[in-house]
């Protein structure tokens, strides 16, 4: 039962929030933990489909013509439950169609010099950097590196010097994570 108060006249009368306050973070706690929750369970049910191997895009089509992708395929690729020792080692390079060996580095650096060179004939934009300064993400031709999560860095490292002999400035690196 709610107790009652009196008030003096002239008094000013004042509101206790503290209840509606309480009540309004419990429903936004409720709101917060089940909305995870079903993003959860939605996340579970999605079957992401991987692409086996790089497609050929003609540099005309091609989104980010500006750039030049290196995936590092691990030897154990496609196994289920390899041996960490030979999933931790790159079986081959690939850019496009172009597969290298582990080793092959002047033909990787090649084919990235040429491709930079069609870019910047193509853009009109030859040479590493410009005189006004910085270039935008679109001016710039950059080297995307992608790699299974469980290859070593000592396998990643030269892809990155090959770029940086073919005069590559800007870098991105992509892992691949977990596929279960």
């Amino acid at each position: 039962m709610a107790k009652r108060v009196s008030v003096a006249a002239g008094e000013a009368v004042s509101f206790n929030m503290t209840p509606m306050i309480d009540c309004v973070f419990q429903l936004i706690i409720f709101f917060i933990l089940t909305g995870q929750v079903a993003n959860d369970a939605y996340a579970k049910n999605v079957q992401i489909v991987r692409p086996e191997d790089s497609i050929a895009i003609s540099a005309s089509v091609a989104k980010f013509p500006n750039k030049v992708t290196v995936n590092v395929v691990s030897a154990a690729a496609g196994q289920k439950n390899p041996d960490p020792e030979q999933a931790s080692a790159a079986g081959f390079y690939k850019i496009n169609t172009d597969t290298f060996e582990v080793g092959q580095w002047d033909q990787m650096i090649e084919v990235i010099t040429l491709r930079k060179r069609a870019f910047e004939q193509q853009s009109g934009k030859v040479g590493a950097s410009g005189a006004g300064g910085a270039k935008k993400d679109e001016e710039m031709f950059f080297l995307e590196i992608r790699a299974d999560e469980r290859v070593n860095w000592q396998d990643v490292a030269p892809v990155i010097r090959a770029g940086v002999e073919a005069g590559i400035s800007k870098l991105t690196i992509t892992a691949l994570t977990d596929q279960d």
